[in-house]
């Protein structure tokens, strides 16, 4: 191959030093560009563990509301079934067993943790 006097020696796919130089920092200007609207635009996503935490927190609460229901209405019903009071002790308990579910529910809410809310200054008091 010959040289061009313009432009300077070629490689074999025809580009000169400079040429190569240039397309390497277009492509390394465009890579960084493409990186920083990746972070900009994209939500950040939940980790496995949080999601997870979450949905494990949600079937515990509905097994214990459920675990309360049926727990109270099998009892009330062989109560009532050896006792011959049928449907009464069925009835009361199921409501036990029911508002022990909800108890359950209560109780695991109130475990939960939440960040404090921001103080506010109560200029108020400064008048005294």
């Amino acid at each position: 191959m010959s040289n061009d006097d313009k432009t300077g020696p070629r490689a074999a796919d025809g580009l000169s030093a400079e040429q190569r130089a240039a397309i390497s920092k277009r492509a390394s200007d465009m890579g960084a560009r493409i990186d920083a609207a990746k972070t900009r635009g994209m939500p950040k996503r939940q980790s496995r563990d949080q999601g997870g935490d979450a949905m494990g927190r949600g079937m515990k609460i509905s097994a214990e509301l459920i675990g309360g229901v049926v727990v109270g209405s099998v009892l009330g019903w062989l109560l009532d079934k050896w006792l011959g009071t049928f449907p009464l002790l069925f009835i009361v308990c199921f409501l036990l067993g029911s508002a022990a579910g909800i108890l359950n529910i209560v109780r695991q809410a109130s475990r939960e943790t939440t960040p404090p809310a921001p103080s506010v200054i109560d200029d108020e008091d400064d008048d005294k």
